[in-house]
């Protein structure tokens, strides 16, 4: 280092220190002109933001447990064979979307769970979230195995008021340069992470979300990946104002035949047939099971597809099935 690089650090810390105390006696001054109430008020709500910030410490380490236990110590009895398909046999060969991550959500985790994932959706939406919160993790590490033990610990030993974070393979992260530049730059083969990085990484590998800073998305993506993340916890309109819901139920009618109509000018018919087959399902793991329920009640049948030339019904449990038999 040579006498300038020097001085200048000498001087920058000098800077940084007068800094640090000119804000330290704004502060004294601001506290020393406060009542006893204001002082009250002041401590009361540090109390509060103490307590809260507490609990998203506990929360943050906690769903990171949470989706350890899942892909570690409960592997080998997750019932990961209701994921599969007549074309997808093996857990790892399934190219997962957001409907999938729901899917594994209900019939994987709930299940492991016994619960019901039709009725805690409906009675117990915060439990259900959680679930949900940590399912694209799960996934992650059942497909790619990338959590690391350090003497049988997966997990670090915070100090001060800072959550757990979990020791994982960096080798998928260093061979793209943009995920190791963000999440490794110094290309170790493993890493502790936090969970949002860990869940960030994961979606990355399971459903292929990319960051949102890169110059290459959309003004579109953005908004629909911040859409999605929102939608991923709000499982249910508002059911606080008439008004509210009533308005929100119209934007959800009018964007989803403006987005079929997108897809529809585009000739992206496959993704067209997936949001079919999905309407049409009426199995108890995937599909618009109330509105089934209804039309049953009413004894109306759902619209289905039937193939013109030799009149049979077409049954599909994805797009590109259904496709190829409307070809057919």
């Amino acid at each position: 280092m040579t006498t300038k690089t020097i001085m200048d650090k000498v001087i920058e810390n000098k800077k940084e220190e007068e800094k640090t105390s000119l804000i330290q006696n704004e502060l004294k001054d601001f506290s020393n002109n406060l009542n006893q109430s204001q002082k009250k008020l002041v401590k009361d709500q540090e109390e509060l933001i103490v307590q809260t910030s507490n609990n998203e410490i506990k929360n943050q380490s906690t769903n990171l447990e949470i989706s350890y236990n899942f892909s570690n110590k409960m592997r080998d009895f997750l019932p990961l064979n209701k994921m599969a398909t007549d074309d997808v046999r093996n857990f790892k060969d399934i190219d997962f979307n957001n409907a999938l991550l729901k899917k594994f959500t209900n019939v994987v985790l709930c299940q492991t769970m016994n619960r019901n994932w039709d009725e805690v959706q409906k009675n117990d939406e915060y439990y259900y979230n959680v679930l949900r919160r940590v399912a694209v993790c799960v996934i992650f590490d059942l497909k790619y195995q990338v959590i690391r033990h350090v003497d049988k610990n997966a997990f670090s030993d915070p100090v001060g008021r800072r959550p757990k974070q979990l020791y994982i393979s960096m080798t998928m992260i260093n061979k793209d340069d943009d995920l190791k530049k963000k999440y490794n730059p110094k290309g170790e083969p493993f890493k502790y992470v936090s969970f949002e990085e860990y869940t960030s990484i994961a979606k990355h590998f399971v459903i292929g979300e990319k960051d949102n800073s890169k110059e290459y998305t959309s003004k579109l993506v953005k908004l629909l990946r911040a859409l999605d993340d929102y939608t991923q916890d709000a499982i249910n309109f508002d059911t606080i104002s008439t008004e509210i819901k009533k308005e929100e139920i119209e934007l959800v009618q009018t964007l989803s035949c403006r987005f079929l109509s997108m897809l529809d000018n585009d000739s992206q018919f496959k993704t067209i047939a997936n949001v079919k087959v999905f309407t049409d399902d009426i199995t108890i793991d995937n599909g618009l099971i109330n509105f089934h329920r209804y039309y049953d009640r009413k004894k109306y049948q759902a619209v289905s597809f039937v193939n013109v030339q030799n009149k049979l019904p077409l049954k599909a449990s994805y797009g590109e099935q259904l496709l190829k038999q409307l070809k057919a």
